[in-house]
């Protein structure tokens, strides 16, 4: 197993907590590549309003969603805009968000490197 903070995405450990079961792991992580996609650009919207709120709960499910899918930089990504959102700090909302898109995007060209 890597260091699951050196790479985007821990595919291994994944695929250890799902049995080694490989078409079990391609599913998921085609559902978890789609929900985070999603996700940021409902983030990236909801960042145009002034309500914290509804960021801090989305950040929150995306922290838990991205932690279970062993993608632990975005999920450390989404820790800190939950904590922004729940101090109210709605400047940090935009920046935060784009550093979301960043982790993801390196996730994906991780995964594209990786074959899958």
């Amino acid at each position: 197993m890597v260091d699951s903070h050196a790479v985007p995405i821990d595919v291994a450990a994944l695929a250890s907590m799902l049995g080694g079961d490989k078409s079990l792991v391609d599913m998921i992580l085609k559902t978890f590549r789609a929900e985070i996609k999603a996700d940021i650009a409902a983030l990236t919207e909801l960042s145009h309003g002034n309500d914290p709120e509804p960021i801090r709960a989305l950040a929150h499910r995306l922290k838990g969603t991205c932690s279970n899918a062993k993608a632990m930089p975005m999920s450390d990504a989404a820790k800190a805009l939950q904590a922004a959102m729940a101090a109210g700090d709605m400047s940090a909302a935009q920046q935060l968000i784009a550093h979301l898109e960043a982790c993801r995007n390196e996730l994906e060209q991780y995964l594209s490197a990786q074959g899958a």
